[in-house]
């Protein structure tokens, strides 16, 4: 027998089962309560009726096999049975297994009190029967969980004979981690099931330690729901009987549904068990940590990839790549290390990521420490793309691993990863890694338990080619991407953000716009007025540059903060010591800058860039004065309307190339880039930012993109050839 916790202000009407705020005339759960049949609702207290909101056991399979989230994580599907007539006083028997809700208001149709209020706990008394039902064993999973402990055992066996001769009997030879990843626990979802699978296990095969990568709920509930989803997850795992150690993911940070219910570090540490390790840990408030496991001469590290408050939020900051290197450094010689992130370390490893913050460092550090001879990384593993994949690039293997949700779609996945068919009420519905580690044979084995097949990986040293294979492969694109404005689907328009984050993000050029300030100063911004992008009003032919640089230009990306408007000398100076192609538009068909070429001609020529950049304008006359002020230019002409024979039109000027809008390129029975080629005229077209686009511009042949969005092409091996 227990009392339901209701919450005030929640209406009876239910849409698609979620109970919205309203007027203070009703109390209802927010949590959802399991029955069988024979359970029963009894309310205690005279002047009040209540009804329950009756889920039935069936999923909504879009949760499985789309990309989607239920707004309450919620899997049980509402039963429509609630009315304003179902409000009784007499008990409720339950004669079928369902989740349900209950609604409470007064009897004699007035608000809710405070006294109301404070009654709340009191209220509903629940009778549970045949709880234990709950976990009962699945007959599908028998055999898997027998096939499980057959495989590890045979594993065992053999490390052991092989290296019988070098190793003592009593001393172990084979470390052995419970894996598993994006749990995102919701009700009437599958975590009941994965729990009594990995108790089965375990009860067979002693386990070192169970690893949760993170992500353990959707983390769109209140605090007090999520805590409680939580810790009964801990406590179930912890009921193993061996040590738990969590990364926490995004989603763990609880701020999906509004930053109201964001958790702090500090709640975060407190939640996730990441105290008891206080001197192991990175700072009084940072999540990450690492364990020793003296036995194997072993150092597991533990690193947090997300911070939802930073303009990037994936990635990790440069405390932390000083914390690590100093806890790789700070191990004894002969120290193998383990690295665990809820993320993975690179961008093109993950969908949702189009710059993994610090990623490339993080990767150094590791690969410095792997180069000595006095220590070895063993592997990198992470969760979040819901898929597996071994990336092979590094000296040291990086893993990622399935989600133990079940969840079924190949789409928003990274290239090369593998997302495995999942059913519900078979054993496809489980997935989770059993990660057997052979120090002897430097060897990973990778059980895998439910939908997948088993993996085995050396952590043997290897030369590490990604950054080889990184710069190779911008090298060998044949149709550029070009960051429009910078990376401006990211960050805010032609700043120094946005075009720093473009080199990061692996654009091969970026887009941007000049203008000048009321005292002739280059500046970058691409409307003649401020108003869009700005706190201020009117035009930029108006300001001087004190005056501009007085402005915040980010009224777009709130993470960065304030941001001031760059002047293309500042630009050039970001930029000079990259590779990156500059494609330079003048913005003078508006306003005609009086002496605007002669100035950017100049400053090119002074920071030594004249032959990165391209000149552009829908001015086609200020691009004739720019080749006849330096006649070996790059110049292109921008046009968003069709022109007849554009081709011919740019060879009469000797023009680089042409610069349509996609929308240019749809004209029916002109094929823009066979005519501009057959002319020795580049195609670069703006602004390309869906995927259906870049695909139609690889097929079309055209030179270069301009994008928002550089990592789409780049996922979806776009720029390939």
């Amino acid at each position: 027998m227990k009392y339901l916790q209701l919450t005030p202000g929640y209406r009876t009407a239910l849409a698609d089962g979620v109970l919205a705020p309203d007027s203070p005339k009703h109390m209802a759960t927010e949590e959802f309560y399991r029955a069988y049949p024979g359970s029963r609702l009894h309310l205690c207290e005279a002047g009040y009726l209540f009804a329950p909101a009756i889920f039935s056991m069936e999923r909504n399979p879009s949760y499985i096999y789309s990309y989607a989230y239920q707004p309450e994580e919620n899997w049980a599907s509402y039963t429509q049975n609630l009315t304003p007539q179902s409000y009784s006083r007499e008990d409720y028997i339950f004669d079928q297994e369902c989740w349900f809700r209950v609604c409470v208001r007064r009897e004699d149709g007035k608000d809710l009190s405070s006294e109301d209020f404070g009654r709340s706990d009191e209220l509903i008394e629940y009778q549970e029967t045949q709880k234990a039902a709950a976990v009962r064993p699945k007959p599908w999973f028998e055999q898997e969980i027998a096939e499980t402990i057959a495989s590890i055992r045979q594993f065992e066996q053999e490390t052991a004979e092989t290296i019988a001769p070098i190793r003592q009997k009593d001393i172990p030879h084979t470390m052995k981690l419970c894996l598993l990843t994006d749990t995102h626990y919701t009700v009437n979802g599958t975590w009941e099931d994965t729990l009594h699978n990995i108790w089965s296990v375990a009860a067979h095969i002693k386990y070192d330690a169970i690893v949760h990568l993170g992500d353990l709920t959707d983390g769109m509930l209140p605090k007090r729901l999520t805590r409680k989803y939580v810790e009964n997850m801990i406590r179930g795992l912890e009921d193993c009987g061996v040590p738990l150690y969590i990364v926490p993911g995004n989603h763990d940070s609880n701020y999906f549904r509004n930053r109201r219910n964001a958790f702090s570090n500090e709640e975060m540490r407190r939640l996730y068990r990441l105290y008891g390790i206080e001197e192991n840990a990175a700072g009084d408030a940072g999540l990450d940590y690492f364990i020793d496991v003296p036995e194997f001469s072993l150092r597991m590290i533990f690193l947090s990839s997300f911070d939802d408050m930073a303009a990037v939020r994936y990635g990790y900051t440069e405390d932390q790549l000083q914390w690590l290197k100093e806890v790789l450094v700070s191990s004894v010689p002969g120290t193998k290390f383990l690295v665990f992130s809820h993320d993975a370390p690179l961008a093109k490893l993950d969908y949702w990521s189009f710059h993994i913050r610090n990623g490339r460092e993080l990767l150094d550090i590791l690969e410095e420490c792997n180069s000595s001879e006095a220590y070895q990384i063993a592997g990198f593993f992470y969760g979040h793309i819901h898929a597996d994949y071994i990336f092979d690039e590094c000296s040291f293997p990086v893993i990622s691993t399935g989600c133990a949700k079940l969840e079924y779609f190949t789409d928003k996945k990274p290239w090369g990863a593998v997302a495995w068919p999942r059913e519900a009420d078979t054993v496809t519905q489980d997935l989770w890694d059993s990660v057997l580690i052979d120090f002897e044979r430097q060897t990973l084995k990778l059980i895998r338990f439910g939908a997948g097949a088993d993996r085995e990986v050396s952590f043997a040293k290897k030369k590490s080619v990604f950054q080889d294979i990184a710069v190779m492969e911008r090298k060998n694109r044949r149709m550029k991407i070009w960051a429009h404005r910078g990376l401006s689907g990211h960050a805010p328009e032609n700043t120094l953000p946005a075009f720093e984050m473009a080199y990061k993000a692996g654009a091969d050029g970026i887009e941007l716009d000049v203008q000048l300030s009321k005292d002739g100063v280059p500046v970058v911004i691409h409307d003649e007025w401020i108003d869009r992008v700005s706190d201020g009003t009117g035009y930029v032919k108006d300001y001087t540059l004190e005056e501009l640089k007085a402005l915040n230009m980010n009224l777009s990306f709130p993470a960065y903060g304030r941001v001031a408007i760059p002047t293309l000398e500042e630009v050039y100076d970001l930029v000079r010591k990259t590779d990156l192609t500059i494609n330079l538009e003048l913005k003078n068909s508006t306003v005609f800058y009086e002496g605007l070429e002669e100035k950017v001609l100049r400053l090119a020529e002074e920071k030594g860039l004249a032959d990165r950049i391209i000149y552009s304008s829908f001015n086609h006359y200020s691009m004739r004065r720019v080749k006849q002020l330096l006649p070996n230019s790059r110049v292109a002409f921008l046009y968003c309307d069709g022109i007849l024979d554009i081709a011919e039109y740019a060879e009469k000027y000797g023009v680089y190339a042409v610069h349509p809008s996609v929308g240019c390129m749809k004209y029916p029975g002109v094929d823009v880039v066979k005519e501009c080629h057959a002319k020795g005229v580049r195609v670069h077209v703006w602004t390309v930012n869906e995927e259906e686009d870049f695909e139609r511009m690889r097929e079309l042949g055209v030179d270069a993109v301009i994008t928002n969005y550089v990592e789409r092409g780049m996922s979806l091996g776009m720029a390939r050839k």
